[in-house]
């Protein structure tokens, strides 16, 4: 009630901030059992009244998720299960208010709080699974499943138009990852980032913004992680498919260089060896490409694919790789040697990979390549000012 009282005398958003940083540093075990049947007062009051807070939402989500975590800690196993209920709903409230508000600002203030306090804490704070279950579902519902399928059609519509859509989209990208972090609500999330991850907007200059990529590396991982039979669905999508009587060559080449970049992207998003099981499988599919003549554009993603391959899987592991590398490598330095008139876009964009994988190949300097890379470059006098 002294809190409520205080409201008259400074703003909420200020009164918000004392009481977490005071139970943050000064408050005591037994004055946090003493405060408990005051925060539940106090918990009840305010889910009632959030539609008024405006900007002031997230500092009081943030102090009562520091006040609930020191409750919860010493309180009886009596009133646990209602002090978990209550904030479960304060936080539905929380979320429901801030995906209506037009304020920008303070809906990215809430996600944050969600993904570093509340998210991370969840467990301990709400003791029913199915509660957990629930906000987690809220969640993805009121905020972060829309404003996916807005990105996916190309623009936002709702909160995210005061801020800049790349803050906005960092905010729902850092709730989803403390979510992909807790492994039992899997179920919630993993839908929607799938289909996300397969939507051809996936990898533009939006999606992949600097502040967003490590985001989806680490969706990307967990969401693999969990759900082992989307490796090989990853796979089967680049096989080539039958030919058609009305296939169209150039949209099927678009279709299997995103299905290659997106294989690509999982591999560079995981751990050293964690794909060495599939790495057959790959090594087949990449094959099965280059035996095919595919267009350019195909082949550039192959060897960006390679280029991952040799960060994240052992050198000793890659030997099989190497004879058809070097038949296509040398193909390509022969066919770029011989060329005349006007240069081809797409055929320069491919040597231009060629050349990003050897450069690496350069600087890894793996033993298996050492002993061909005379075939590519040297550093006698001869190359320097040509023979006699």
């Amino acid at each position: 009630n002294g809190a409520v009282q205080g409201r008259e005398l400074i703003g909420d958003a200020e009164l918000a901030r004392f009481i977490e940083l005071f139970a943050q540093h000064r408050l005591t075990a037994r004055a946090s059992a003493i405060l408990v049947p005051h925060v539940l007062v106090m918990l009840r009051e305010y889910t009632a009244g959030l539609q008024h807070l405006g900007a002031a939402l997230p500092f009081i989500l943030r102090m009562f998720t520091e006040l609930c975590s020191r409750a919860m800690s010493i309180d009886t196993a009596s009133r646990t299960p209602e002090l978990g209920a209550l904030y479960a709903q304060l936080v539905d409230a929380c979320v429901g208010v801030a995906a209506r508000t037009p304020d920008g600002e303070t809906v990215d203030r809430v996600l944050t709080c969600v993904a570093d306090m509340v998210v991370p804490q969840l467990a301990h704070m709400v003791p029913d699974f199915e509660r957990q279950v629930g906000v987690a579902t809220h969640l993805m519902q009121q905020i972060i499943s829309p404003a996916l399928r807005a990105h996916m059609t190309g623009g936002y519509s709702g909160p995210a138009q005061a801020t800049t859509q790349t803050q906005h989209f960092a905010a729902v990208l850092q709730s989803l990852a403390a979510l992909a972090q807790q492994t039992s609500l899997a179920k919630v999330w993993r839908r929607d980032v799938w289909d996300f991850y397969g939507d051809a907007k996936f990898f533009s200059e939006q999606t992949m913004a600097p502040t967003l990529a490590m985001h989806w590396k680490q969706l990307v991982r967990q969401l693999l992680a969990t759900d082992k039979d989307r490796v090989a669905d990853l796979l089967s999508r680049i096989a080539a498919s039958a030919p058609g009587l009305f296939a169209n060559r150039v949209y099927e080449a678009q279709t299997r260089a995103l299905a290659l970049r997106r294989l690509s992207f999982a591999v560079w998003a995981g751990t050293t060896n964690q794909y060495l099981s599939h790495l057959p499988h790959v090594q087949e599919r990449l094959v099965d490409i280059l035996k095919n003549a595919p267009l350019p554009v195909v082949q550039c993603e192959v060897f960006l694919c390679l280029r991952v391959l040799l960060c994240r899987i052992s050198n000793h592991h890659m030997s099989n790789f190497w004879p058809m590398l070097l038949t296509e490598l040398i193909r390509l330095c022969l066919l770029q040697l011989a060329r005349e008139g006007p240069e081809d876009r797409e055929q320069a964009q491919l040597f231009l990979a060629a050349c990003k994988f050897l450069d690496l190949l350069f600087v890894l300097g793996t033993e298996d390549f050492l002993i061909h890379q005379w075939v590519f470059i040297t550093d006698t006098i001869d190359a320097l000012y040509g023979s006699p």
